[in-house]
């Protein structure tokens, strides 16, 4: 079996160039069926970029995302979700040329109310732990390694768990209404060359 791992793993590096890099950007986020308002936030990560072919290239990103909604109700806080993502981004790039299209689903966990605890508050929030979501964008690369890329990311899974919550109101209630992150990312990226 170590065998065969190792041999895939040297026949995908022979075929392949694999490179490191840094994105980071400004996210424009909502949530639906909750009337708050876009909240402006932001998003950084690494990534590795593996180039199977002149059209295709995997793209594994990890990295931070502050996403949620803007309240209008002027004594309550806005919603913060802070997220790490894990994602493995496709590339379909036009031949010839730095653009591309991008499918990428993700993993992303919320940091704020889990077991690790990065930046818990004493109360904690009501967020759902983890978020499975699909991002489709376009995006353009230059020769230099510089990029720009615009992506929207639909989460689908319930972002508290079932409760439904009437912002216009500040009260949670149970209710058969979904709430999913919305998310609109606009950003660069920079590929090294090493």
């Amino acid at each position: 079996m170590t065998v065969i791992f190792f041999s895939t793993l040297g026949i995908v590096s022979a075929q392949s160039k694999a490179s490191f890099g840094l994105r980071g950007g400004a996210n424009i986020s909502n949530l639906s069926n909750s009337g708050l308002e876009t909240k402006l936030g932001g998003y950084a990560g690494a990534f590795i970029n593996i180039r199977f072919s002149k059209l295709y290239a995997l793209q594994p990103e990890v990295g931070y995302s502050n996403q949620g909604g803007k309240t209008k109700l002027f004594n309550a806080d806005d919603v913060e979700i802070h997220y790490i993502s894990i994602t493995a981004a496709n590339k379909f790039y036009v031949k010839g040329t730095g653009l591309h299209f991008i499918i990428a689903p993700s993993l992303d966990f919320d940091f704020d109310d889990t077991p690790v605890s990065l930046v818990n508050r004493e109360e904690g929030n009501d967020i759902t732990f983890i978020d499975i979501s699909i991002a489709v964008g376009l995006g353009y690369e230059f020769k230099n390694g510089l990029g720009i890329e615009a992506r929207y990311k639909q989460g689908t899974l319930d972002v508290f768990s079932g409760d439904f919550h009437d912002f216009s109101e500040e009260q949670s209630l149970y209710e058969e209404k979904n709430q999913f992150n919305k998310v609109f990312q606009l950003g660069l990226s920079y590929r090294f060359n090493f």
